[in-house]
């Protein structure tokens, strides 16, 4: 069977397997789905077994598109229909655009004339994060594959292959969100634990209700500032885990699992009402500051409004 190495994507595996098999492979695929669940693995796997090679950087019919700066520019879509004039020395010539999301609208527009008449030995793939920055023309071209996030069980016994001890690999595997790549990087990263335990330190914090405290919190906040939104989101798992401990649901939906007796004793200070309206707080705080609003402000904001909640 092909791509047996690859972890998750059931669906991807069997229907390029079956395009393999039936000698139906298409010109042209869309690779969609989050960062980190191995798009840019299988798609080089399946070139691999097209071009039958073990190391596709030795073979000239394999390119790679990455992007130039902050995008894939037109010059380089222009490098691309020039070269696919050049027969392959195998069967195929294969494109790998990764961060297809990235080109600009006058890239993408070249590329499409390529797409619509590509010859017979040419396939592309594009690999992307957002199909929606894509145009309608370009995906309607392709044939698409959604990706999905690799479950907690398989990333965590890929983390514990690779050495990493159960419960690390639980809790890595938990915070992933389903992303090997995002896990692979918690694990190596010695801020990681300290971020988490900033997090619950500035939770109680605003549950102690110290007004002095919880106005010194943007400052807290500022360290984390490339990444405050993973820290939100942190944040509220926290206090989702409350909500399902208020439910009686199972200790197995619990994210902090390493946290527990934190949680349970967070979970006797606030009532569910609270904990739910401390959650769109914080949501709402993310999109503020996805749309660029003053940093401090946002965070001082969030701060005084969850101390309303439960003063």
């Amino acid at each position: 069977m092909y791509f047996k190495d690859i972890i998750g994507q059931e669906f991807a595996k069997k229907y390029l397997t079956n395009s393999i098999n039936k000698d139906k492979v298409s010109h042209a695929y869309l690779f969609e789905g989050m960062n980190g669940v191995g798009k840019k693995t299988l798609a080089k796997e399946f070139a691999k077994t097209l071009i039958k090679v073990d190391k596709l950087e030795n073979s000239p019919d394999y390119i790679s598109i990455e992007p130039e700066g902050s995008s894939i520019k037109i010059a380089q879509i222009r490098k691309l229909q020039t070269d696919v004039l050049v027969k392959p020395h195998s069967d195929y010539k294969i494109y790998i655009i990764n961060k297809a999301e990235k080109m600009t609208v006058e890239s993408q527009n070249a590329l499409l004339k390529t797409l619509e008449e590509p010859p017979a030995y040419v396939i592309i793939i594009l690999i992307t994060s957002n199909k929606n920055s894509l145009l309608d023309t370009i995906k309607s071209r392709c044939e698409i594959i959604k990706f999905l996030p690799v479950s907690f069980i398989q990333t965590k016994k890929y983390l514990e292959d690779m050495g990493i001890e159960e419960r690390k690999a639980s809790i890595l595997a938990t915070f992933s969100r389903g992303s090997i790549s995002k896990a692979l990087e918690l694990s190596e990263s010695a801020d990681f634990m300290l971020m988490r335990e900033d997090i619950q330190n500035n939770i109680q914090t605003l549950l102690e209700k110290n007004v002095v405290e919880i106005l010194e919190l943007p400052s807290k906040y500022d360290k984390y500032k490339d990444n405050i939104i993973e820290v939100l989101d942190m944040m509220i798992n926290y206090f989702r885990d409350i909500m399902m401990l208020k439910e009686n649901i199972g200790k197995d939906m619990i994210i902090n699992i390493d946290k527990i007796t934190y949680v349970q004793n967070m979970s006797k200070k606030i009532n569910y009402s609270q904990v739910s309206k401390i959650i769109d707080i914080i949501e709402e705080t993310k999109k503020k500051l996805k749309s660029n609003c003053n940093f401090n402000l946002s965070i001082q904001v969030m701060a005084l409004n969850i101390y309303e909640v439960i003063k």
